[in-house]
């Protein structure tokens, strides 16, 4: 039996359900194995998977989780390069230097918040407007741009933005 924990770590029994270990490590998705009793663990662990032995405390299993989604993010962190070109995971996409202007320090902290008053100063310095209107338009665009590499940018309410991985994919 397979179960998920917080949608985006999927346990897996091992050895007995290898064929979904090898379905997760193909999506990337993050995979915590959970050793059968008698069985030797892998032999070799990827950069999206991690394992455990039953039976564990919650509190352990917790950061154990913890541990392999910052793992993740860690080692996966958007490249916004001068070219304009904007790679994550095994994709990139070419962006206008304006939106690379609006996306630097998103990239730059990265799953933080970016205030709104900020990214209507970088519009104001590239000569476009910096209405709310305008701030929105240019986020719902980026949006677009960044749903095919896996990532989303998110409205902090009242705040800002922030950019960050999604999960579901």
């Amino acid at each position: 039996m397979t179960t998920e924990v917080k949608s985006w770590v999927r346990f897996v029994r091992w050895p007995a359900e290898s064929k979904i270990r090898e379905e997760c490590r193909a999506r990337r998705r993050l995979c915590l194995l959970v050793v059968e009793h008698g069985a030797p663990p892998p032999e070799r662990i990827g950069l999206y998977e991690d394992w455990v032995r039953p039976p564990i405390v919650p509190e352990d299993l917790q950061a154990r989780v913890s541990q392999l989604e910052a793992r993740v993010v860690l080692n996966e962190k958007p490249v916004l390069d001068p070219a304009g070109i904007l790679f994550f995971r095994d994709s990139s996409v070419t962006l206008s230097m304006l939106q690379c202007e609006i996306l630097a320090p998103l990239i730059s902290r990265y799953c933080q918040v970016v205030y709104r008053n900020e990214l209507g100063k970088i519009l104001e310095q590239c000569g476009a407007s910096a209405s709310s209107n305008a701030i929105d338009l240019h986020v719902l665009r980026l949006r677009r741009r960044l749903q095919p590499l896996g990532l989303t940018l998110r409205n902090v309410w009242g705040r800002g933005f922030t950019i960050e991985p999604n999960w579901q994919n």
